[in-house]
């Protein structure tokens, strides 16, 4: 199947999601989890660009970024070979730690925005991780509610 074209614009905002090969559960650790945040802080002080939300699943991610110009499909695609080479370092985890695509989509207005970022938070609600969005760590939901401590930095404001 051939690759699918990302279009992205720069000041635009973006869904983004990407699931593991299969859906294997490769990212139940803290240790697996805590690689996938340091990626996503990395690119976002490097300005790759600028995200406003997050979630990390055993078996896949979501991001709610902004395009800062810096070729937003180059950095997912450096984002996810760095994060397969530590995952793959850390545990014995088989080669193909990621699914080639990644999934986009354009949030429109700052309702959906809201709407996309409370959905991402609510996803370890609807697996039965937690009770609630910001007792899991490994989102943002810990941000907007402000929590401590977090697993990361985020852009708010938008």
């Amino acid at each position: 199947m051939p690759r699918v074209k990302h279009y992205f614009e720069k000041g635009r905002f973006y869904h983004i999601t990407t699931r593991t090969e299969g859906g294997a559960y490769l990212l139940g650790s803290d240790t697996a989890k805590n690689i996938i945040v340091h990626a996503m802080s990395h690119y976002r002080e490097h300005r790759r660009l600028r995200l406003f939300g997050f979630v990390v699943m055993p078996n896949h991610f979501h991001m709610v970024v902004q395009d800062t110009g810096a070729d937003l499909s180059q950095t997912l695609a450096a984002l996810k070979r760095w994060t397969a080479g530590r995952l793959t370092q850390q545990g014995a985890l088989r080669e193909g730690v990621w699914e080639r695509r990644f999934d986009d989509n354009a949030v429109l207005d700052s309702r959906e925005l809201k709407t996309v970022i409370e959905y991402d938070h609510l996803n370890p609600v609807r697996a039965c991780l937690v009770a609630r969005a910001e007792d899991y760590f490994w989102s943002s939901a810990r941000n907007y509610a402000n929590l401590s401590p977090v697993a990361m930095e985020i852009d708010k404001g938008w």
